[in-house]
Order: C-alpha cells, then structure tokens, then sequence
C-alpha cells in the first residue's frame, strides 16, 4: 500500500516546483493538483481498489433508473447483470434504444438485456435505462469504478490506497500541473513524459502481463 502521505506529496511537488512559498502556491492549491492526478489516474487504469457495486431493483413497465445512495461518484460503470434471471446486460447507446422502440416500449417488455446511461435522475445520481423494459421486480447488479476519496492534509494527512509506485505517478502528474500554472509548459511537457516512464514502472507491479489496463488517449499513456 502506499505509504506517502498528502503531506508527504505537498513538500515534494513544493520543491520540485523550485521551491515556491505558500505565499504564490498555497499547500492547498497543490492538494487539488494532487487530487485531480489521483482521479485521472482512477478514470484511465483498471484499478480494483476502485470497484464496487449498487443493486437496482427493477419495477414492471420503468425502464429508467437512478442508482441509490452511495453510488454518487460514479466514474465508469463495468458490468451490470440481471441476477435474478443470471444474465449478463450489455453496453447500448441512445440511438440503439431508439432504433429499437421506434418511440414506444409498450411492446418491449421482459427480463432486460440491454443498458445505456441516459442522464441524471431526481437525486443528481446517474440513471440508466434498460431495454427490453423490464415486465417485473427484477434485482440488477451494476458494478462500477467509483471516483478515489479525496487526499487531504487535515486533521490527519492521507494516503492513497494504490501500492507505492502509483505515488510517484501522483507527484508528477501534479508537477505538470504546476509548471503549467506557472507558465512554464517545457517543464510541465517534461513532467508529463517522466509520468509516461513511471506509469509503466508501477503498472508493472499492479497488473498481469496479459491485462490491459489503460484506456486509449489516457492522461499518462496519450493526449490529454
């Protein structure tokens, strides 16, 4: 597990920017450098510290659905499977609903097979809906990345939950985003690329050789 602190991550992202005073770069403002690397990072990498799941159950004739309470910072979902009937939803798009219902889903009803994000529902949590729509109670698993607790400096400094390489990802990350507050984009380009060589050091100890674990055009891998 990681054992640099947010404290820890300040000092050095502090030094490495030639050693700005709080008084042109707050501690704060660096936390929130360090925060934003730490959820890119969460978006662009398969990490399982960052799974977790919320069961929706379905009502006949609703093909829409908020997930509950706690499933707030919803990043990406993975999965969703109707486990009532041990079937495994797959991935649509508004259009393929569309296409599907024609304008109406009177005629569309079963056990559902198909999802798609369609918004944000009354409680300003992601909705979902399902095709076919759903004809009774039906418990739906939807395993999701959530968005990494953020690090903070107070009462206690914080650390991430990845292993210990990924810090060092961190701390780069958030240098580039100094440097680039700075006006300085050579040496922010600069830290983006030592961030490149030391994504691939800590993927190395996080993931198995046959699994890839980034998203095309991620903040480490490709264009931002």
């Amino acid at each position: 597990m990681s054992r640099m602190t947010a404290s820890d991550m300040v000092d050095e992202i502090r030094l490495s920017l030639g050693g700005e005073t709080t008084e042109t770069i707050s501690d704060n403002q660096i936390l929130r450098w360090i925060n934003r690397a730490y959820t890119d990072l969460a978006a662009a990498y398969d990490f399982t510290e960052f799974e977790d799941s919320v069961d929706i159950t379905t009502a006949s004739g609703t093909a829409e659905y908020e997930v509950g309470s706690g499933a707030d910072d919803i990043l990406r979902v993975i999965s969703m499977t109707d486990t009532t009937n041990g079937v495994t939803m797959y991935p649509w798009s508004r259009w393929q609903y569309a296409l599907a219902t024609q304008g109406s889903t009177s005629n569309t009803t079963g056990a559902p097979v198909y999802w798609f994000e369609s918004g944000v529902g009354s409680s300003s949590r992601l909705q979902y809906t399902m095709f076919p729509t759903p004809a009774g109670a039906y418990t739906v698993t939807v395993v999701y990345k959530k968005k990494p607790t953020d690090l903070v400096l107070t009462p206690s400094p914080t650390s991430a939950v990845l292993r210990e390489p990924w810090d060092h990802v961190i701390i780069l990350l958030a240098i580039e985003s100094g440097w680039r507050a700075l006006g300085d984009t050579d040496k922010a380009y600069k830290a983006k690329l030592s961030a490149g060589d030391a994504s691939g050091i800590a993927e190395r100890s996080s993931f198995t050789a046959s699994h890839v674990p980034m998203w095309g055009g991620s903040i480490v891998g490709g264009a931002r």
